[in-house]
């Protein structure tokens, strides 16, 4: 290495010096020798100056961030092409694609469950665990009768998120076992690549647990999914009529034990919070 203010340098041919854009100080060119020649390299030797330091500092800080979002942006493009090819878009059906905030009729009764969820939604990125940061409760479990705006909420949360470009999956609880039964008959992709989908997608919405008669397979699938995301901090959403303690009886499969049902419901209470609706069905007016 040689620097262009040696006097060694002047028989090489060195380019004039830079000035530093802040204090004025030259800045020479540095090179390295090959033989009996200097090759001289494009970028000049660092000012010491503090002004310079500080812009190196921001303009290295601004290149990290710019190679941070182009990383999210190529894991988001990775999980929607596969959650394209497993599922197809969010898995979420037809009815409740043009579910929003805007068409959601708020009340005096579930306006608090509206404010929950739109705020959710709308601070999404603080839910997820990046550079370090985890928060243990970064999940929605809304409770509430037939009729009363469960899923209307959790699929404007979804429909936000993925036309802001996060990738979501959002399923009734049945829709989203089948989705794995049927790898036993297409072999396409495998259970593995399924359930895999599952924990690791951004956001997760179980619709309607508990409404269908649990299986001891199901209902251990189901543990599988919840326990993962449970573990890697993934935000989790899940609608249901019942609360904890019936949900407990109605994950646990006829002639069989409570023990996982009773863990789902465990995790669920330390990964969401609770939101309970009131009022009457807007299906039957």
């Amino acid at each position: 290495m040689i620097i262009a203010s040696d006097p060694e340098a002047r028989k090489y041919n060195p380019p004039e010096p830079k000035p530093c854009p802040f204090c004025g100080k030259p800045m020479y060119a540095r090179g390295g020798k090959i033989g009996d020649r200097v090759i001289w390299f494009p970028n000049s030797e660092q000012c010491s100056c503090e002004s310079f330091q500080e812009d190196m500092k921001r303009r290295e800080l601004e290149q990290k961030q710019a190679e941070e979002r182009r990383r999210q942006a190529e894991e988001t493009e990775r999980m929607q092409r596969k959650i394209n090819k497993i599922i197809g878009e969010s898995g979420m059906r037809e009815r409740f694609l043009n579910r929003t905030f805007d068409n959601f009729t708020v009340t005096e009764q579930n306006r608090t469950a509206y404010a929950i969820t739109k705020a959710y939604a709308d601070t999404f990125g603080e839910k997820l665990p990046a550079n370090g940061k985890k928060m243990d409760r970064n999940g929605l479990f809304i409770v509430g009768s037939i009729g009363v705006g469960k899923t209307h909420l959790a699929a404007a949360i979804a429909n936000q998120l993925m036309n802001q470009g996060t990738p979501v999956i959002c399923m009734t609880m049945i829709d989203l076992l089948n989705r794995i039964k049927r790898t036993y008959d297409k072999g396409i992709v495998s259970e593995g690549e399924v359930l895999k989908l599952y924990e690791e997608v951004p956001l997760l919405i179980i619709d309607d647990m508990g409404k269908e008669p649990p299986t001891e397979w199901g209902v251990s699938k189901i543990y599988t999914i919840i326990n993962s995301r449970y573990e890697g901090y993934m935000p989790t959403i899940v609608t249901t009529n019942y609360d904890d303690r019936a949900l407990v009886k109605r994950l646990t499969p006829e002639r069989g034990d409570s023990i996982t049902a009773e863990a789902i419901v465990d995790r669920l209470r330390e990964m969401c919070e609770g939101i309970i609706m009131t009022g009457p069905s807007w299906r039957s007016r």
